[in-house]
Order: C-alpha cells, then structure tokens, then sequence
C-alpha cells in the first residue's frame, strides 16, 4: 500500500539551500584575498563548516529518506518548547519528539520536528507519520503537512 505523504519543503534543505551557501563561501572566499584579515578567513572557515558537515549532511539525509525510506508511525513522546531571543523580543519555538522501535537494533529511534513558532500540540494526535531510510535512520523526514501553520 503506498501512502501518499505530503512533506512540507520549508523546513527541508533545498538545493538552493546549498547553491546559496556556497555562493556565500564563494564570496567570502573572494573577501579574504580583497581584505586579508583574520575574521574574513575566520568567518570563511565558519562557513565551510557549516555546510560541509551540517547542510550537506542533512541534505543528503533527507533526499535518501525520500528515495529509500519507508513510511512509519511514531509515538508522539512530547512537544519541546523552548524561548529565543530574537531582536529585541522573546520567541516561543516548539518541536515535535516521537519515538519508534528501529526493527535492525530492537532500540528506540528518536525523531524530532523542525523548529516551529506555534505550538503543535493541539493538532497532535498520537501518532505522527515520518519517513525513515532503516539503514541510516538519521535520514529521516517527519510529515508535519496536518499543521495548519507554516513552518520555517
């Protein structure tokens, strides 16, 4: 049976994501030999960093989650909720937490939503669909499309 799962794409790692970044290392790459200074090549190697082990692994994840995965249903564990200065101003972020056995280890994988700006849990049930390539369970895309609010 196939589960037709709508996953909303603003939280997700795009391509153009990745085309931005590396745009910006480009540039800041271009900076550091117009203006030789040890915070260009600083913020330079910050930005590699950045996309080389947290962008690009998540992208890969998510597209090997959506080639190879298969669709689960996790447990609802609990929705996080933590504060955010933002300016001047305090934000509310809150993320979903579900849980599921992985059928190769007997253990629980944990799941967690992107960050969010209003509060899921009125529209939780206990279970949310997510899903999850087995033999890499980090690549994995939780289906928050029941939200009826942006997620960014």
């Amino acid at each position: 049976m196939r589960f037709p799962i709508q996953i909303q794409t603003d939280p997700m790692i795009t391509l153009s994501t990745l085309i931005i970044a590396a745009a910006a290392v480009i540039g800041l790459l271009i900076l550091c030999f117009v203006l030789p200074h040890p915070i260009t090549w600083l913020m330079t190697l910050i930005m590699i960093a950045l996309t080389l082990f947290i962008l690009w692994p998540k992208y890969q994840g998510q597209q090997q989650a959506m080639a190879n995965g298969e669709i689960i249903e996790a447990a609802v564990s609990e929705v996080r909720h933590w504060n955010r200065k933002q300016s001047d101003t305090i934000v509310d972020r809150y993320e979903i937490i579900a849980l599921a056995p992985n059928p190769h280890t007997g253990k629980m994988q944990k799941f967690v939503s992107p960050p969010m700006s209003a509060d899921p849990a009125p529209y939780l049930g206990d279970t949310v669909k997510v899903k999850v390539d087995w033999s890499n369970p980090n690549a994995y895309v939780m289906d928050i499309s029941f939200l009826p609010f942006p997620v960014h």
